[in-house]
């Protein structure tokens, strides 16, 4: 969870229509499958209070949702406005949710009020991510859960005609967020912020057909976009890239892979 105006990865979701796009790549088969990961670990139970920090469009926030029911409570928060108004109106209706822009270092929750805070592909956005360790552990009761999940990007894995020129696209893609290959530093960090117990496991996003609909397709056009933006990569080099890539995908050759790195803790 970012500021639009200051922090990277804003042109993520800067306006409605960066707002929506991103939706799309929420709604893919590969990340519903990530949403079912993280309600599994998560495990909410009725009648539990949750937030759901950098909620995005609302995906999850209706997920947690249905599994507190209305004898519990959801806070979905995002800093975009965008954002939370795709969340508000996705969880319409249900007086349990709440919905509201803030930062993920000042979230609008009294001490030790939560049972769990969930935080998913956010945290490697914010620039203070030890500060925002410290707030979630602020607003969660001793005992409570802390789901965390980010992304190492060096861990993607793209088979391509250029070796080279595909390094030059991921490498450029780093300066999209502040911390992009924090997975290897959080354990430490959970500890220092008043975190025990803490187990880690991997979802892996995989594509090894036809890349059309699935999360890949949303990167090559989110790292596109980037490369030019930031003038990291020249225009002719991107369009080269990513010709090579349909050229791999006709031929049905396509491989992707992107591991997420998951961490429970329990407040202390």
């Amino acid at each position: 969870m970012t500021s639009p105006v200051t922090d990277p990865g804003s042109e993520l979701f800067a306006n409605d229509k960066a707002a929506r796009a991103l939706e799309a790549v929420y709604l893919t088969a590969d990340l519903v499958a990530q949403r079912r990961t993280v309600m599994a670990l998560l495990a909410a139970q009725p009648g539990e209070r949750i937030a759901d920090v950098g909620c995005g469009p609302g995906l999850l926030a209706l997920d947690l949702a249905a599994a507190v029911g209305p004898a519990g409570h959801v806070l979905a928060a995002d800093v975009s406005e965008s954002m939370v108004s795709m969340a508000s109106q996705r969880c319409a209706g249900l007086g349990y949710v709440r919905t509201g822009q803030a930062h993920a270092s000042a979230l609008p929750a009294p001490d030790g009020a939560l049972d769990a805070v969930v935080c998913t592909q956010v945290l490697e956005y914010v620039p203070d991510a030890a500060g925002a360790l410290r707030e979630f552990a602020r607003v969660l009761r001793p005992g409570g859960r802390l789901l965390l999940m980010d992304t190492d990007w060096e861990s993607c894995v793209w088979h391509s005609g250029d070796p080279a020129r595909m390094r030059r696209i991921i490498d450029a893609w780093d300066s999209h967020c502040a911390h992009p290959h924090l997975p290897g530093r959080l354990v430490p960090m959970l500890a220092d912020a008043g975190f025990t117990d803490v187990r880690v496991s991997v979802h892996a996003l995989v594509t090894h057909t036809r890349f059309a609909g699935t999360f890949c397709e949303g990167m090559i056009d989110s790292l596109s976009r980037h490369a030019v933006r930031t003038a990291q990569v020249d225009a002719e080099t991107v369009a080269g890239w990513r010709d090579d890539l349909l050229r791999i995908d006709a031929d049905g050759r396509t491989f992707f892979s992107l591991n997420r790195h998951l961490f429970i803790a329990v407040r202390a």
